[in-house]
């Protein structure tokens, strides 16, 4: 049984976000005669069916849960008590803060013997109160997965969770979006620009600061004293959007910054970039980088969270300080006055997804946990 506190839809919904996409992507994937996946989503968005759906053969559930230390989290958490009992669930496997906190109480209640949590950030929005539970909770916990080493730093030092507990899983990634032949010209074409013309973007949400929308625009700004004739793509919405497109209009870039809210397709949008872009100052482990490696991009990103996990400097793209707009200007304007150089960055990145990033490899890492973890179980009746 997964849980997590938002909901999930298929990868090309224009809303799904990085953890969303990947627990859709494992929980559809899991060999079929070995596993029976239930996703139960915690979301309090009473639009959403509430009844069992099916989605690419995946069962779902909706469970709306306002406040989790109230009357509507106390119901809530009998009816997924009481679920997890019809079903004979065997692991839980929690996503984010009311999830860990539910499933750690269903497990407890429900005489299950495995509960897993994960952890996809460094923490940014993670609340002190949900840190001093899970202090109480975590002999409980049978492992906690990070995405990346740099996560699973954190965990250590802030948690207190002993190494063995912890186990570091890669996102994973479809790599059939990105193998098939893409028009790379189409953005262009979209937007009335000239084929060829340098193109440079960034993906992400306009819902935190972290992202670092600002120190993109200001190295856009910088680039543009130097490459007079590149655009700019911001792909993504959120309220701050109407902020940063104020700025650009206060740098008086505005007529090379396209803004161009939520698109499905995400993959023709990299595969139309010279350069990919992350100015992030919080980062987990960026699907976004995954993306454009996949694509055949050079990746410029703020060497913050699992981003140098990824990115080797110099080599599949550049690694710059976060909120340093001219470190990231020098350079996005490095690759685009060395194209060949560009080109090459690219084709590593592309060799290092296929190798080490694939949803193949992130799928069977999570079977073999949960076997294991099911076998050590059954060793110790």
């Amino acid at each position: 049984m997964y849980l997590i506190d938002t909901y999930i839809s298929t990868p090309d919904k224009p809303s799904m976000g990085g953890a969303e996409k990947q627990l859709y992507l494992l929980a559809s994937s899991l060999n079929q005669e070995e596993f029976r996946p239930i996703v139960v989503q915690l979301s309090s968005d009473n639009s959403l069916p509430s009844t069992t759906s099916n989605l690419s053969n995946l069962e779902i559930l909706h469970l709306p849960t306002q406040r989790l230390y109230g009357l509507n989290g106390f119901r809530q958490t009998v009816r997924l008590l009481l679920l997890a009992k019809k079903r004979r669930v065997d692991i839980i496997h929690t996503f984010f803060e009311k999830s860990e906190v539910m499933g750690w109480l269903t497990a407890r209640l429900a005489g299950i013997p495995i509960w897993i949590t994960s952890r996809r950030d460094l923490g940014f929005k993670r609340k002190r109160i949900y840190d001093r539970i899970f202090r109480l909770t975590v002999n409980d916990c049978k492992k906690c997965v990070a995405n990346c080493n740099a996560i699973k730093d954190q965990i250590f030092e802030q948690n207190g969770l002993e190494r063995e507990t912890m186990d570091v899983i890669y996102n994973g990634l479809d790599l059939a979006g990105y193998q098939e032949l893409l028009d790379s010209e189409s953005l262009r074409r979209d937007l009335g620009l000239e084929n060829g013309t340098p193109l440079v973007g960034m993906i992400a949400n306009f819902n935190f600061e972290i992202k670092g929308h600002v120190y993109f625009l200001g190295a856009a700004k910088k680039i543009l004293e130097k490459v007079h004739n590149v655009k700019f793509v911001l792909v993504g919405d959120g309220i701050l959007r109407p902020r940063y497109e104020e700025v650009a209009r206060e740098l008086r870039i505005e007529k090379s910054v396209y803004f161009l809210g939520k698109r499905t397709d995400v993959p023709t949008i990299i595969s139309n970039l010279d350069v990919s872009v992350l100015s992030s100052t919080n980062e987990g482990f960026s699907n976004v980088i995954m993306e454009s490696m996949a694509a055949g991009k050079p990746v410029v990103a703020t060497n913050v969270g699992g981003s140098k996990e990824m990115v080797t400097d110099g080599v599949t793209g550049y690694l710059v300080p976060p909120a340093d707009s001219q470190s990231m200007a020098n350079a996005i304007i490095n690759l685009l006055q060395n194209p060949d150089k560009a080109v090459t960055m690219g084709s590593a990145g592309r060799k290092v997804v296929q190798e080490k990033f694939t949803l193949e490899a992130m799928v069977k890492s999570y079977e073999r946990l949960y076997k294991s973890l099911v076998a050590k179980c059954n060793d110790n009746r």
